[in-house]
């Protein structure tokens, strides 16, 4: 402690101590400036030659004594003295105050959210606050009735108005309360449904399907507020129901290897689960490419797969026998599907739900022996001939065994509208008319009597064309037999078999011409420098079978202007730049024609003196034949400014004259 302060600190206590009661005189002091030092930079401190006081000299702050205030002798303790002097003061603690401050807040903010679920709440309606759940049997027997109990539940404060229960089913669902009657989606309207109501709705429905197979049930309900027009929905959770056993069984017995060109017998037998007479049940089948219906028994109801069984008893079975001729490359595998089930009421040969379903595998093999059946250089199998022109089918048979075959005979029939008894010339065999069949055998043939392996024996026949004949066809299904050892007590076998079509497809024609109207201006002979003006016939005829989309594609040279007048069938354009005319004459039906007239200008130049000119180019004309299914196409060659003598004109009235 200096000297100064000690001198303070004794004249504080004389006075202090002093028991006079006189006027306090004012002392006066000097107020000192100290000098600090301030470092200039946050890394800079004060010259290391300097020591900072850590115990400053404090400024001595002016004592004002007023003169008529008294003091009051009041004694003090010498310890009390010194720690009012000395004793530095509390530090300030501002943490508690953040502590105020944040909890005042977490009550006002709670204080807000409170009041506003009083004030809100009470009148909201949430989707969150409505349950709907469904309830059902884990599993059904198909056929048999599923029932179904639907909760709805109003938690919200206010009620819901305008409810409706929605509940879709799975194709194929049965009402329970109309026989018969397909059961997509039920409504089940509520109404109003109150504050805390609980509503327990049943129903109930038909499901059917495959043993095993899984459905599925959803359940909407949809609802209306007050003062609102819009419309709400709530879903319920969708449950899974599985058909446990299927009413019906479908059985199907044939051969899994067969030979192209054979035919196949199919045995499909429909056996009865349920315990109660099933009514108005339908059996489908799809065949694939490889496979011909040929008959069944009993006859389809619809179609060629379509069997409709209109009751069948508890345990009761129902068969249907298929035959069918199959047709495809070797190691090709096709598949025959069968479904029986409930039919639509809108259509009574569609399915509307599958109670069960099976199918035939089989795969083609390849054949004992090799038979192909070439059609004017088409074998295929499927060929498309012109009616203008003679049929040559040539049956090549094989023998592809590792063995002699003996007494070989072969069976043809032709069946169609273009064989007929005058029209068929065989060669080397015989044409039964009567029976439509066509045979070579060994009387005919010597060389039927062996056939080694490797070798081979062609079969001919020729078909005459009738132009005449509308959609004509014919079939071709060939039969090889022989015996497999040189015995004249051993049985013949079918050893071989084939099957071909012929298609006979349309003759279109184009008919076209040039005329010069009496609506038509300018000179006839057509003179250089002036304008004549042509009227253009085109005329697009069908054949012996219908055609579509005909379109007709010409062009205008380029002294040929278009006059845009047209008078015909059809829809015609004309580009200007590249001159090309196109009519869309369309459909067009068998031996019938559509017409399209045009006009166009000749502009001949003196270059063109003492010549004929054309006036439109080669027309194209392209057609697609119903029957066949075939793309046709004709040509015709361009028109010139000649004009036939019947319009009265002369020789030379196509050529160009100078004026």
């Amino acid at each position: 402690m200096s000297i100064k302060e000690q001198e303070n600190i004794d004249e504080l206590r004389k006075r202090l101590y002093e028991r006079s009661g006189g006027t306090v005189r004012t002392e006066r002091h000097d107020l000192t400036r100290p000098s600090i030092e301030v470092s200039r930079g946050w890394n800079n401190s004060l010259p290391k030659d300097k020591d900072i006081n850590p115990n400053p000299a404090p400024v001595a702050q002016p004592s004002i004594v007023h003169e008529d205030i008294k003091a009051e002798p009041e004694s003090f303790s010498e310890q009390e003295v010194d720690s009012a002097v000395f004793s530095p003061d509390k530090p300030k603690r501002p943490y508690r105050k953040l502590i105020l401050i944040f909890s005042f807040g977490v009550f006002l903010l709670a204080l807000l959210v409170s009041g506003a679920y009083m004030f809100f709440g009470s009148n909201q309606i949430s989707g969150n606050n409505i349950n709907l759940s469904m309830d059902v049997p884990f599993s059904v027997a198909g056929g048999d009735v599923l029932p179904l109990q639907l909760s709805v539940t109003n938690q919200n404060s206010v009620a819901i108005e305008s409810a409706t229960l929605i509940i879709n089913y799975p194709a194929g669902t049965k009402s329970a309360e109309e026989a018969g009657k397909d059961l997509y989606e039920e409504r089940i309207p509520i109404e109003k449904i109150d504050p805390g109501q609980v509503l327990n709705i049943p129903t109930k429905a038909i499901l059917f399907g495959e043993e095993n197979e899984e459905k599925q049930i959803k359940a909407t309900i949809e609802y209306r507020i007050v003062n609102s027009n819009g419309t709400f929905y709530k879903e319920a959770e969708p449950v899974i129901v599985k058909i446990n056993s299927s009413p019906l069984v479908l059985r199907v017995n044939s051969v899994e290897k067969i030979s192209s060109g054979q035919e196949m017998e199919i045995t499909l037998t429909v056996q009865s689960n349920s315990t109660s007479p099933m009514k108005n049940i339908l059996i489908s089948a799809t065949y694939p490419n490889t496979f011909s219906q040929i008959s069944s028994e009993p006859a389809p109801a619809h179609g060629q797969g379509e069997w409709l069984i209109e009751e069948i008893l508890p345990n009761n079975t129902y068969i249907i026998k298929i035959r069918g001729l199959v047709t495809g490359l070797a190691s090709e595998s096709s598949e025959i599907q069968f479904k029986a089930g409930n039919p639509r009421v809108d259509n009574q040969f569609a399915l509307g739900s599958v109670l069960t379903q099976t199918k035939l595998n089989y795969q083609i093999e390849e054949p004992f022996i090799g038979v192909v059946v070439n059609i004017n250089n088409d074998s295929d199998g499927k060929a498309v001939l012109s009616t203008a022109d003679t049929t040559d089918v040539t049956v090549t048979v094989k023998n592809t065994l590792d063995a002699s075959v003996y007494d070989m005979r072969v069976e043809l029939m032709p069946i169609g509208n273009m064989v007929r008894d005058n029209n068929v010339s065989v060669s080397n065999g015989y044409f039964d008319a009567g029976a439509k069949k066509i045979s070579w055998e060994i009387s005919s043939m010597p060389s039927l009597e062996q056939v080694k392996p490797g070798e081979s024996r062609d079969f001919k026949f020729i078909v005459d064309p009738d132009a005449s004949q509308a959609t004509g066809a014919f079939d071709l299904s060939v039969k090889v037999f022989a015996r497999r050892v040189n015995e004249s007590n051993a049985s013949e076998e079918l050893i071989g078999t084939a099957v071909a079509e012929a298609k006979y497809s349309s003759e279109i024609k184009i008919n076209s011409e040039v005329a010069h109207l009496e609506t038509d201006q300018g000179p006839v002979p057509p003179v250089a420098g002036q304008k004549t003006e042509y009227t253009i016939t085109l005329e697009a005829v069908a054949g012996v079978n219908d055609i579509t989309k005909a379109v007709l594609t010409t062009s205008l040279p380029q002294y040929v202007s278009w006059l845009n007048t047209t008078d015909g069938e059809g829809k015609i354009e004309f580009n200007p730049v590249s001159k090309q005319l196109v009519w869309e004459a369309g459909d067009i039906s068998a031996n019938k024609s559509k017409i399209m007239k045009i006009k166009v200008a000749l502009l001949p130049s003196v270059t063109h003196i003492g010549r004929t000119l054309t006036l439109i180019e080669d027309q194209d004309l392209r057609a697609k034949d119903r029957f066949t299914e075939g793309t046709l196409q004709v040509k015709k060659e361009r028109l010139g400014t000649e004009l036939s003598a019947e319009q009265g004109f002369g020789q030379d009235s196509g050529l160009v004259k100078s004026q």
